[in-house]
């Protein structure tokens, strides 16, 4: 039966912790570059409204993320390998999340009032910097949480 929802628990954590490492790894190689080449009105428009929607959609998707990790450490345990590496992947999921909450969601915050209240923000460049500063270490973050993930499968 443990193995049985263990499986279950590990496939529900790789497939949505992979959602959201997939959408950090791509601004992480892509929107960061291109960001960096577009006019500031353009940033500000653009990552003020993609700020809206993942900010609205995402949560569900880390939180079963998190939960279905969690869950793997409490049902495995700490005194086997499987729980060991189920909470190395829960201690990078929760710190991703504290780096969104501290540096990323700030920034998110200011850029989608900007655009719900269609005020110009005149610092754009430097809070896109600000959020892109750390974009590439959430992405690593969450590889090693899905890395961990995945070699559960295989003890």
């Amino acid at each position: 039966m443990n193995t049985s929802v263990l499986h279950i628990l590990n496939g529900l954590a790789i497939v949505t912790t992979a959602v959201v490492f997939g959408t950090d790894a791509f601004f992480a190689l892509v929107g960061k570059k291109a960001t960096a080449k577009s006019e500031d009105a353009s940033v500000a428009d653009v990552m003020g409204h993609f700020h809206e929607v993942a900010d609205a959609r995402m949560p569900l998707v880390g939180v079963a993320a998190i939960l279905s990790t969690l869950l793997q450490v409490i049902i495995a345990g700490l005194h086997t390998f499987q729980g060991q590496l189920a909470a190395v992947s829960l201690a990078a999921l929760l710190t991703h999340l504290a780096i969104y909450f501290t540096i990323a969601r700030p920034v998110n915050n200011i850029m989608v009032d900007a655009i719900k209240f269609g005020r110009i923000v005149d610092n754009i460049r430097e809070l896109q910097q600000r959020w892109d500063r750390v974009i590439a270490l959430r992405a690593a973050l969450l590889f090693i949480a899905i890395v961990s993930l995945v070699v559960v499968n295989y003890y």
